[in-house]
C-alpha cells in the first residue's frame, strides 16, 4: 500500500526499490557491524574500565536515541532516498577516521557521529519499503525486508573478526568505510526517487498525529517497552561477552564473531517464515512469546564454555527474538500507514537505541561492582521484566480496539502484485 500522495500518478518499481535497498542495507549493517568482535577490545587497548566500554558504547546509541522521531518526521514530508545516501556517506566518513584515534573521547565522538547517520538511514529504508507494502501483506514484506539487516549483521562479525584476528583492527575499520561507500553507490544508482506528498493526505505533515499522542497508543506504548528491554539485553550481550570469552575460555576475535553472527544469522533466517505467521495468527502471542524466550537464554551464557554450546544458546536467543520482533513489524506497519511511516519506524528506532544506551552503561557499573558473570542475568531479567509491560499494554489495546492488527489481520490480504508491474494502481484514494 503506498504512501498517499508519495508515488501518485508514478510508476512504482517493486522489483527495483525492494531489492535495491535490500542489497544495500545488507551491505551497510555488514560494514556497520564488523567492528562488533573487536571494538570492545580496541577501547579496552585504551585501559578502559568495563563502565568506560559502556559510555563509549552508549555513544552510538544515544545519537541514535534522540535523533530517531525528528529524522522520522523529516522522512515523512522531504522523501527517503535523500536521507539514506546522507546517512550513507556519514558512515563512510566516521569509519574512515577510526583508525586515527588516539583517545577515548574521540572514539566516543566518532560512535556519536556513526549513530546520527546511521539513523538517517534505518527509518527512512523501513518506511520506503513500508510505503510499497499491500494490505495484509505486512508481515512477509517488511520481514523480508529486515532480513537484509541481519544477514548483513551476521556477516559482519564474521569478517571483521577474521580480518582482526589476521591483519589489524585498523584496517576492520577501513573495510567498514570501503562497504558504507559501496551501499551509498548501490542506493544511488539502484534505488527510484521517491516524492513527499504535494497535497494534504491522511498522513500530510497538517493531518499527522503529534508525536506525544502517537506514543500515547497503547499498541506503541508496548513496542516501546519491547524494542526498550530487547536494546538493553542484546547490546549487554554484545558489549561484555566479547570480554568474557577472552578472560574465561581464551577466544580468539574469530571465536566472538562467529557467536556474534549466529545470533544474526538466526533472526535473518528466521524472520521471512515468522513475517508469514505474523500475517496469519495472532501477533500479540507471538511478540510475548519472543519476549519472553529470548532474554531466558542468557541466563545460561555464564555456564557454556563449549564453542558449540554457545552457539547453540546464541541461536535460539536470535530466533526467539525473531519470533516477537516479526510481528511488531507488521504492527508498526499498519500504525504507520496513518501516523507517519518514517515516523512510527524513528519513534522505534529510537526506543531500541535507547535500551542500547542504558544497557551497556548499567550492566558496566554491575561489572565494576560484582564482576564479568554478572552481565548476563541483568539482561536477561531486565527483559523478562519487560515482557509483563508488554502484554498488559497489548491486551488492553486489543479490548478497546478488537478489530486492531494485533489479534489476527482484520483485512482481507491483496494478492501479491507481480514484481516486474508498477504499482500506482495500489495507491490509496
Amino acid at each position: 500500500m503506498c504512501s498517499p500522495g508519495r508515488w501518485e500518478g508514478r510508476a512504482v518499481p517493486l522489483r527495483r526499490g525492494f531489492v535495491g535497498l535490500f542489497v544495500a542495507t545488507a551491505t551497510a549493517q555488514v560494514g556497520l557491524s564488523i567492528i562488533a568482535p573487536i571494538l570492545p577490545l580496541y577501547v579496552e587497548s585504551f585501559s578502559a574500565t568495563a563502565f568506560q566500554i559502556g559510555l563509549v558504547f552508549t555513544a552510538f546509541s544515544f545519537a541514535r536515541a534522540v535523533s530517531g522521531p525528528f529524522v522520522g518526521r523529516l522522512s515523512d514530508r522531504v522523501g527517503r532516498k535523500p536521507l539514506i545516501i546522507w546517512g550513507l556517506a556519514g558512515c563512510a566518513v566516521a569509519s574512515m577516521l577510526f583508525p586515527f584515534t588516539t583517545s577515548l573521547w574521540q572514539i566516543a565522538a566518532l560512535r556519536l557521529f556513526q549513530g546520527a547517520a546511521s539513523m538517517l538511514v534505518t527509518p527512512s529504508a523501513q518506511a520506503y519499503v513500508g510505503d510499497l507494502t499491500p494490505i495484509g501483506r505486512e508481515g512477509r514484506y517488511m520481514n523480508a525486508f529486515s532480513a537484509s539487516q541481519f544477514i548483513g549483521m551476521a556477516i559482519g562479525p564474521l569478517l571483521g573478526g577474521g580480518i582482526g584476528g589476521a591483519w589489524s583492527y585498523q584496517a576492520a575499520f577501513l573495510v567498514m568505510a570501503g562497504l558504507s561507500a559501496l551501499s551509498l553507490l548501490l542506493v544511488w544508482l539502484t534505488v527510484p526517487t521517491d516524492h513527499a506528498p504535494k497535497r494534504p493526505t491522511p498522513i500530510s505533515p497538517s493531518a499527522r498525529p503529534t508525536l506525544r499522542r502517537i506514543v500515547s497508543n497503547d499498541a506503541i506504548k508496548a513496542m516501546l517497552v519491547y524494542l526498550m528491554t530487547r536494546g538493553f539485553w542484546r547490546q549487554s550481550f554484545n558489549t561484555f561477552y566479547p570480554l568474557l570469552a577472552v578472560s574465561l575460555h581464551g577466544a580468539s576475535e574469530t571465536r566472538i564473531g562467529i557467536v556474534l553472527s549466529v545470533y544474526m544469522f538466526a533472526e535473518g533466517l528466521l524472520q521471512v517464515p515468522f513475517g508469514f505467521l505474523a500475517d496469519k495468527f495472532s501477533r500479540v502471542r507471538q511478540i510475548a512469546a519472543g519476549s519472553l524466550l529470548a532474554p531466558l537464554m542468557l541466563f545460561a551464557v555464564p555456564y557454556v564454555s563449549t564453542v558449540w554450546g554457545i552457539v547453540l544458546v546464541t541461536f535460539l536467543m536470535g530466533g526467539f527474538s525473531a519470533l516477537g520482533r516479526a510481528s511488531v513489524a507488521a504492527i508498526r506497519t499498519e500504525i504507520g500507514r496513518t501516523h507517519g511511516m518514517a515516523t512510527v519506524a524513528g519513534i522505534h528506532s529510537s526506543a531500541f537505541s535507547a535500551g542500547r544506551i542504558v544497557g551497556p552503561i548499567v550492566t558496566g557499573a554491575v561489572v565494576d561492582a560484582a564482576g564479568l558473570l554478572a552481565a548476563f542475568p541483568l539482561g536477561g531479567t531486565v527483559g523478562l521484566a519487560g515482557t509483563f509491560l508488554v502484554v498488559g499494554w497489548m491486551r488492553r489495546w486489543l479490548r478497546r480496539d478488537p478489530a486492531a492488527p494485533g489479534i489476527a489481520n482484520p483485512r482481507q490480504p491483496a494478492p501479491d502484485p507481480p514484481l516486474t508491474d508498477a504499482r500506482s494502481s495500489q495507491v490509496s484514494k
